[in-house]
């Protein structure tokens, strides 16, 4: 009895053994031939872009007036009564061009007049000296010391008189050469209030008017903070000046920024800005207005969607997957681009920027990242 109540027991253990051995074999089995667990199987997927940098043009519109760099009004230096007028209103002079003449007569009596008074002190000049050398030559022996002062102030008069002479001489032919009234500039003339005969003088009203057409300047304004971005910022390197003119035509030459203000208009928190443009065909007048494109060209920049941009006081930010990391990375706008802002592209190989709308609620957990199909090409 004893001995069957020992089998029992064994067997029993036996099959238990069995049925244990069975189980494990099994789930070894299963184990090894199952799908690998994924973790990442849980993680939620986000469709991502890899940052590739692009080169983007961005125009600027202000309004700008064109003013000239040299405009001045014709008067005479001397008073006469007009001879010639050698000029038309409305003519293109060259520096130097004789615009009018005024009668000569006087002046050039005058002229004569100096010229001969010269030679007379020249000549005054030239005994005084001679005589004052041969008294010192002689030395005190021969010459008293009266004779020696005199003959000293004598030559120092000539001399005197001479310096004068040559002076006056001078100003007769300055006064010869005001006679003509010439272009000082390159430029067009205005209208011509001036007649044959007519008394002028240097209180006599503005005769004439030349404006400097070729090279002209246009004249518009920046915000301060524009000022930093682009013109500071670019050193003017990578910037165009175009103009559209009033009647909607884009005007075919590029201006180039000749200087900068050199302070900021505090009732306007803005900042002038001078553009030089080549005008010889005369299309641009004086104090006319145009629209001016600042065109600026970045060489390695993102485009963003402004929707997914967060303007913030301490800085703009948009959403990056890090490392796997969903999170806001601040970012650095240069300017905006068909409703996008231009982005600084500093991203670095292992960041990717969302393509699809993000749940906030997912920043700083782990994600995963799909990225595009790329489109097989047939060979």
């Amino acid at each position: 009895m004893q001995k069957n109540k020992k089998q029992i027991i064994g067997r029993i253990l036996a099959v238990f053994i069995f049925v244990m051995l069975l189980n494990f074999g099994y789930h070894a089995y299963y184990q090894a031939h199952s799908p690998v667990d994924d973790q990442s199987a849980d993680l939620p997927e986000i469709a991502v872009t890899k940052p590739t940098g692009q080169e983007i043009t961005v125009d600027y519109s202000y309004i700008g007036q064109i003013e000239p760099i040299n405009m001045t009004d014709i008067v005479p230096y001397i008073g006469g009564y007009v001879e010639t007028i050698a000029a038309t209103g409305g003519s293109t002079v060259k520096k130097g061009d004789v615009l009018a003449v005024v009668k000569q007569d006087e002046y050039i009596a005058a002229l004569e007049a100096a010229t001969a008074d010269l030679s007379v002190a020249n000549a005054d000049y030239f005994n005084a000296e001679k005589q004052y050398e041969r008294m010192q030559k002689a030395g005190t022996k021969v010459v008293s010391k009266t004779e020696m002062d005199n003959a000293e102030a004598t030559y120092l008069a000539a001399k005197g008189a001479l310096e004068k002479a040559r002076a006056e001489q001078s100003v007769a032919q300055t006064n010869l050469d005001y006679t003509y009234l010439k272009a000082p500039f390159d430029g067009v003339l205005g209208n011509i209030g001036l007649s044959l005969g007519e008394y002028i003088s240097p209180n006599s009203r503005n005769l004439m008017q030349i404006v400097q057409y070729d090279p002209i300047r246009v004249v518009f304004s920046v915000s301060d903070k524009e000022y930093l971005k682009h013109l500071h910022a670019a050193q003017n390197s990578n910037l165009k000046i175009r103009l559209r003119l009033a009647n909607g035509e884009m005007y075919d030459r590029n201006g180039v920024i000749e200087y900068v203000a050199n302070a900021v208009d505090a009732a306007t928190d803005s900042v002038a800005v001078y553009a030089e443009f080549a005008n010889p065909d005369g299309k641009l007048l004086p104090y006319g207005y145009v629209e001016v494109f600042l065109e600026r060209t970045f060489d390695n920049v993102l485009l963003s969607p402004k929707e997914d941009t967060m303007m913030r006081p301490d800085g703009d930010y948009i959403y990056a997957v890090t490392n796997g990391v969903l999170q806001e990375r601040k970012v650095k706008v240069l300017g905006e681009y068909n409703n996008q802002y231009v982005l600084e592209n500093d991203f670095s190989d292992d960041e990717y920027l969302p393509i699809e709308e993000i749940d906030a609620r997912l920043l700083g957990q782990k994600v995963t990242i799909k990225l595009p199909q790329v489109a097989e090409t047939e060979e």
